[in-house]
């Protein structure tokens, strides 16, 4: 009997087995109890499942209970719920939730893994409903699944079609193109957000520097033409145009524009050569940009109607024009004009790269730094000053008045302007001379 007592002593004094999954500890625990008048050890599994309930299983053998100690410990490091906890209601929620996601082929397990995901990827107070009406909106399930690349293709078409000149076809194709290979993928996906970093930072093709403000502003530009012409192609929603409209355009620099003074215009046209000599004079005179000048034909220069013709197909803007011309440029033109053929005596050069060389080494020639745009930003900047009339210079240049208001208005005096236009190709008594043109330049 003595031998038992102190053997029962014993046995409870021994400290319980722990078997440890994670942070999940489970212990068993070994009692001796008598049966019979025997004295026999009992080993009692002890957890507490995820609600806080204490539970304990009581088990004979000792490896036994180890090994249902582990199974506990794993189970509940994996998360799960002893299935004795459910009750009749939650049993009903499990099984109803499973048959509401089987026709997604999401297990119960995935599908709440989704909706954790979904919910933490929300901004706060946003509804999951909310969310997806707003994609339903965006995505509709009968739209056509278009690629970037695809609209601007039928985007190009489209404007090619409806008249647009080659000047600006080109432009769109040099400015969506690298927007298309961009963004390979469906044009619905492409955020608002995501065009204006990509505006952003936009570099220039030739030397990898950052992109001029003008030119980036054209970029969004075109970019907001093509994704207002996939709404009305029901490619995307339409509050997804509008974003891309409000998109706002990039800050202009503040430079001064950049002119010539008339001694140094009438250096650049004695020094030019006979054949340019009428493309540099409609530029200085007339206001034409380099490429206008460069697919102008001699029959659009109607003298005897003091006007020349820009047409649409050759104009930046895609808009015929009518540029009065003064009686400087007629005495400069009168001589070298035909009743028909090219301005442009650079063969094949409708862009103007190789007139525009040709002008900057008549500059180089004469002494003078050549400015880039400098003879259209000369003609609008002197004749602001002598005209007066922003909206009229404004139509005469093919600009908006606006753009004349802020970048040309007030440079110039009314006096130089009305030197600037009494320019003439012979010698004149109301010129300076050419001889001391050099020495005021110098």
């Amino acid at each position: 009997m003595k031998t038992q007592t102190s053997k029962l002593r014993k046995a409870r004094s021994l400290k319980p087995i722990e078997v440890r999954r994670g942070s999940i500890t489970v212990k068993i625990y070994t009692n001796p109890t008598r049966a019979g008048g025997k004295l026999y050890d009992r080993h009692s599994v002890v957890w507490r499942e995820f609600s806080g309930q204490r539970k304990v299983l009581n088990i004979a053998d000792p490896e036994a209970a180890k090994q249902e100690a582990e199974k506990i410990a794993t189970r509940l490091s994996n998360g799960q719920v002893d299935a004795m906890e459910l009750s009749n209601g939650d049993v009903h929620e499990l099984l109803e939730a499973r048959r509401t996601l089987q026709p997604f082929g999401l297990s119960l397990s995935h599908g709440t893994t989704l909706l954790a995901r979904a919910l933490t990827g929300l901004p706060s107070g946003t509804k999951l409903e909310e969310a997806v009406a707003d994609f339903a909106r965006r995505h509709p399930a009968n739209a056509p699944r278009k690629t970037v690349v695809e609209v601007v293709v039928e985007f190009i078409a489209d404007r090619r079609a409806n008249g647009c000149s080659s000047v600006h076809l080109r432009d769109l194709e040099i400015r969506l193109g690298r927007f298309g290979r961009a963004f390979s993928t469906l044009i619905r996906d492409v955020t608002a957000m995501q065009i204006a970093d990509y505006v952003t930072a936009l570099t220039h093709g030739k030397n990898g520097q950052p992109a001029a403000p003008r030119s980036r502003e054209n970029s969004l530009r075109a970019i907001a033409s093509l994704f207002n012409f996939a709404r009305r192609r029901k490619y995307i929603a339409t509050e997804t145009a509008l974003e891309v409209s409000d998109i706002e355009p990039p800050r202009k620099a503040h430079g001064s524009i950049g002119t010539y003074t008339p001694s140094e215009v009438a250096l650049i046209l004695a020094a030019a050569g006979s054949d340019i000599v009428p493309s540099l004079a409609i530029a200085a005179f007339a206001g034409l940009r380099v490429a206008e000048v460069a697919r102008l034909d001699w029959s659009d220069v109607r003298l005897l109607q003091r006007n020349i013709v820009v047409n649409a197909a050759n104009s930046k803007t895609a808009t015929r024009r009518l540029v009065p011309i003064s009686d400087n440029l007629a005495a400069w033109l009168t001589s070298h004009s035909r009743p028909f053929g090219p301005v442009n005596p650079c063969a094949g050069d409708l862009q103007g790269n190789t007139l525009g060389a040709r002008w900057g080494r008549a500059a180089k020639r004469a002494g003078v730094k050549w400015v880039r745009n400098g003879l259209r930003h000369s003609f609008i900047t002197y004749k602001t000053a002598t005209q007066k009339d922003v909206p009229a210079v404004a139509l005469d240049a093919g600009n908006s008045p606006a753009i004349i208001f802020s970048n040309y208005r007030a440079l110039a005096t009314e006096a130089e302007g009305k030197e600037w236009f009494s320019i003439m190709p012979t010698q004149h008594e109301d010129v300076i001379q050419l001889s001391q043109l050099h020495a005021s330049i110098k």
